[in-house]
Formats: C-alpha cells, structure tokens, sequence
C-alpha cells in the first residue's frame, strides 16, 4: 500500500488547468521543515484531480497550513543532461489547519454530505457501513 501524510505550508497558488477530456487538475508547491536545523526547508509538488481539484483552488492559499494524505510517486526527469528523481503526492485529501475544513475526493460515493464534528466540517462522502462476515474464517486478514 501506498500511503503518506504530511503536514506543511502552501508556498504557491494551486494552478488550475484541464486535461483534454475536461478533468480539472490542481498542482500545488508544499514546503515542510527538515529535521536538521542547517538545511533548508524540503518542497514537495501536490497534485489533485476532479472535484477535489476546484476544492483545493477554492480554499487554498498561499501560507495557509495544511496536511496532504495520498500516494506518494517519483518521477525520473531529465535536467542538465542528467537523469534525477523528484518526488510528488497525489492527494485524497487535504486538511487546512486552523480552518478546519477537509477536503476529499467525493467521486467514491453518489451521496456527499457535510459532518460537523467538534467544528471541523468534513467534505468527504458518508462511508457505507462494512457488513460483517457471516464466517469467522473469512476475516481477509
């Protein structure tokens, strides 16, 4: 499985862009700190897609803080002659601290709606209740 989340600061406007097929993508720069105090801060490019895409243009802005959950991908890209890998996330969800809003895919489900919790206001869709196995030998773990 691939999974990470990361907590840092929007350092760039997410721009806004459509693929032939009219599926919005949002690209992002996020900047976290390093664990040594002598190197500069890391930076990390995050992209989104459909509506989390126009979620994600619409609430984010620069220096907001916010933690990233998705799959994390490297991409080998050519410069100065020289093969190097750069890492980018794909996001699920985006959570802006401070404003306690949830940004998440919404295409899972045909039923999305807002859950406040403890004042965090949740966009994600309403996950269906698990079925529980009839059999104890068909637990898939």
């Amino acid at each position: 499985m691939n999974s990470i989340v990361l907590i840092g600061e929007v350092l760039a406007e997410p721009e806004l862009r459509y693929t032939p097929d009219n599926l919005a993508v949002t690209s992002l720069l996020l900047s976290f700190p390093s664990l040594r105090p002598e190197e500069p801060a890391y930076q990390v490019r995050v992209s989104s897609f459909g509506e989390l895409a126009q979620k994600v243009v619409d609430n984010c802005r620069v220096g907001d803080q916010v933690t990233v959950e998705g799959q994390l991908h490297m991409n080998l890209v050519e410069r100065d002659g020289r093969k190097e890998k750069l890492a980018e996330i794909t996001a699920r969800r985006i959570h802006q601290l401070g404003a306690g809003q949830v940004l998440s895919l919404t295409g899972m489900s045909e039923s999305s709606t807002a859950v406040r919790d403890s004042g965090t206001e949740s966009l994600s869709p309403k996950p269906a209740p698990a079925a529980a196995p009839s059999n104890p030998d068909e637990i898939p773990f």
